[in-house]
């Protein structure tokens, strides 16, 4: 077996098939975290939510193959292969040699097909053809043992996570301040608007509350070699699926933002692993306020409801 990508012990190259260069960045993304309950009250700074439950959707998984053939009759062979590998019953076993990984995913679909080369005319045959997947259980590949990066880099990116300077997760942060730093909205008043009165007339606050950011963090992540790679993504990912708020500190001066972790984009595989790990991506954090109201049982009246014994009744979130 010496292909790129092995399914269900079928090496692809079998069948003149490879993963396309950058065909595989869907495989190591961070699942996006389920929205958590939460409450943006107008009389109040910020968002307040609920962090104690943290769970995550299922993760689409794109593939780009290249299939080739120097005539027609095996490009038509190996095009029908592939085609029936994947449409095969039950859950596949994909190996992608390059990660060293078998991931375990559920295939829904061809989405895209490229063709070069024609058919009946002598030459080399090339296809594209993108597969798609879900990953059901997009928690797979992470391990909750793990939450402490190893990286040793001499540069410091300043920008820390629950105190982890993100350094230490072999991090480069190419951006962050201009959502980190920007100042605060305030959050939308009370207004009326009247048939025959011109304009609007809005509730103006003696102090406008303000509205909670999306802190988006551009990073490259760097590593010697794959194990250093998988500790270090591991402990990032354990760092971001915590239910309690992640402590964002964007410098030493800075007050420290509390946020949670919603979702990573454009996850980028910027060279091959076989040389040394070098991948970018961006991380989404949402602001949070932690508040401390005391919610108790009233009637529509507005009276508080008392238990026999003289009691209030204390609502949690």
């Amino acid at each position: 077996m010496t292909g790129s990508c092995i399914i269900d012990g079928v090496d692809l190259w079998s069948y003149g098939t490879f993963i396309e260069r950058g065909g595989s960045d869907d495989f190591l993304s961070f699942p996006d975290r389920r929205k958590p309950d939460q409450n943006d009250w107008a009389e109040h700074d910020g968002l307040e939510v609920d962090l104690t439950d943290c769970f995550f959707d299922a993760k689409k998984v794109r593939v780009n193959y290249v299939i080739i053939a120097d005539n027609e009759a095996t490009f038509q062979q190996h095009l029908n292969a592939v085609a029936t590998l994947h449409q095969s019953p039950g859950l596949k076993q994909v190996y992608v040699r390059e990660y060293n990984r078998t991931f375990e995913m559920r295939f829904i679909g061809f989405t895209d097909y490229n063709h070069k080369g024609g058919l009946f005319k002598p030459g080399m045959k090339t296809g594209k053809l993108t597969a798609e997947f879900i990953m059901d259980d997009p928690l797979q590949i992470f391990t909750t043992a793990v939450d402490t990066p190893i990286s040793q880099r001499e540069n410091l990116s300043q920008i820390k996570v629950n105190n982890f300077d993100l350094s230490e997760f072999g991090i480069v942060v190419r951006e962050v301040y201009s959502s980190a730093i920007r100042p605060h909205t305030v959050k939308d008043t009370l207004e009326l608007r009247l048939h025959n009165v011109n304009g609007i007339i809005a509730h103006v606050p003696a102090e406008p509350k303000k509205q909670s950011r999306q802190i988006t963090i551009d990073c490259t992540m760097l590593a010697d070699t794959l194990n250093e790679f998988y500790v270090n993504w591991n402990a990032l990912f354990n760092n971001m699926r915590v239910t309690v708020p992640i402590e964002l500190q964007v410098s030493q001066a800075a007050k420290r933002i509390d946020c949670y972790y919603v979702k990573m984009t454009n996850f980028k595989k910027e060279a091959p692993f076989s040389r040394s790990v070098k991948v970018s991506f961006s991380l989404a954090l949402q602001e949070v306020t932690q508040l401390t109201l005391l919610r108790l049982l009233a009637a529509e009246n507005g009276f508080l409801i008392e238990t026999e014994d003289g009691l209030l009744i204390d609502l949690t979130y």
